[in-house]
């Protein structure tokens, strides 16, 4: 699918979608769980058909009926064993027994969320010690509370040097607490918070959670820093453009919203600079070469360095055609960048959205947007 963006939105309510990476932990403990679980979601991403694929071969029975996922569990041997699945879903294949492991802060967090689903199953207790400055906590977080509502519990304690140890009891069981509610994503709401904070009348953005554990919940800080006007009422948060300035980003919790957080530093007076990025250049498919790319494809200017990007603002860019690089991210942050771009936006492969938020057009739309799909 091709997308022409014709018209930048310009303002509006709007209400948080679902985040993907709750569901996804949530779809997984249900899957162990005692009895059935009902996971209420009004989307359903493509990004968790791989997540579903693989339980189901496990034993899962996983439907979705257009507002949640109806979950019947596996049934687990009695020790738990054997059940390397999850670990694998996670990025963690190795032997799956209880026991002591060792692993460095930078590991990527698949590898400690996927221990931590699976030793709580098994005989006799277990710890995961992180060595040095841990990388991914707000990911780690969200596994943690998740296995909090099906009553596994994790004791953390954190290290003197940035790390953390993690003492898990063996022998538990998953216990479904009947229906579990995801709350509103912070990263596909940070679409809506940085495009307001750079033109139009100002969003609304409502079901978010003010003191989530999601990571990206950070946008706010980042975009006050930047010089927007940010108020909260309830679960709502409010953002509105005024004079921004340049600023200095450490993403190092945040690299999922550092291509709409490239798009406010292209519209804003002076160079800004987003640091600590390395390890997103290392795991996360490239995608500060398709920032750096697409920015510039559109007349921004972007420079790519080992440590994140060098972005110098200007009023305007000149807009044009580009491919979204097959990268839902990259379609979001195109989609917003074209309310700074002189001339129409288009974006191929723009499908590629699906993966984290299918309705994204639409919601485009209901803020003031104008947008020709299939060009």
């Amino acid at each position: 699918m091709k997308a022409g963006i014709i018209t930048p939105v310009s303002g509006g309510m709007i209400k948080a979608v679902a985040s993907p990476l709750l569901i996804h932990r949530a779809l997984i403990c249900a899957s162990l769980s005692d009895a059935g679980t009902y996971v209420q979601c009004n989307e359903k991403p493509d990004g968790l058909n791989e997540t579903i694929d693989r339980l189901r071969k496990q034993g899962a029975k996983i439907r979705y009926d257009g507002s949640g996922f109806n979950v019947a569990p596996i049934e687990i041997p009695e020790s738990g064993r054997g059940f390397t699945a999850v670990a694998a879903q996670h990025g963690f294949a190795g032997q799956n027994n209880r026991g002591e492991y060792r692993l460095p802060g930078d590991v990527a967090y698949q590898s400690i969320s996927g221990l931590l689903f699976t030793l709580p199953l098994l005989d006799g207790d277990s710890r995961i010690i992180v060595e040095g400055r841990e990388e991914y906590k707000p990911y780690i977080d969200m596994t943690i509370d998740t296995l909090g509502m099906f009553g596994v519990r994790i004791e953390r304690v954190h290290k003197d040097d940035g790390g953390a140890e993690y003492k898990i009891a063996g022998g538990q069981k998953y216990i479904s607490p009947g229906t579990v509610k995801a709350e509103g994503d912070w990263t596909n709401a940070a679409v809506w918070l940085c495009a307001a904070s750079v033109y139009g009348s100002g969003v609304i953005c409502s079901g978010l959670n003010r003191y989530s554990r999601q990571g990206d919940k950070e946008i706010v800080n980042i975009l006050e820093r930047f010089g927007a006007v940010v108020s909260y009422r309830g679960d709502s948060i409010a953002v509105r453009h005024s004079r921004l300035r340049s600023i200095r980003i450490d993403a190092a919790d945040t690299p999922d919203i550092i291509p709409l957080l490239a798009v406010v530093a292209a519209a804003t007076e002076g160079q800004t600079v987003i640091f600590n990025a390395q390890r997103v250049r290392l795991q996360e498919s490239g995608i500060l070469m398709k920032v750096s790319r697409t920015l510039s494809a559109l007349g921004a200017n972007v420079i790519e360095n080992s440590d994140g990007l060098i972005i110098r603002g200007s009023p305007a860019i000149k807009g044009g055609t580009v491919s979204s690089l097959g990268d839902h991210r990259i379609v979001m942050m195109t989609a917003i960048a074209s309310g700074i771009c002189e001339d129409t936006v288009a974006i191929n492969d723009a499908e590629a959205v699906n993966k984290s938020y299918p309705d994204f057009f639409d919601d485009f739309e209901k803020l003031g947007g104008k947008v020709i799909k299939g060009m």
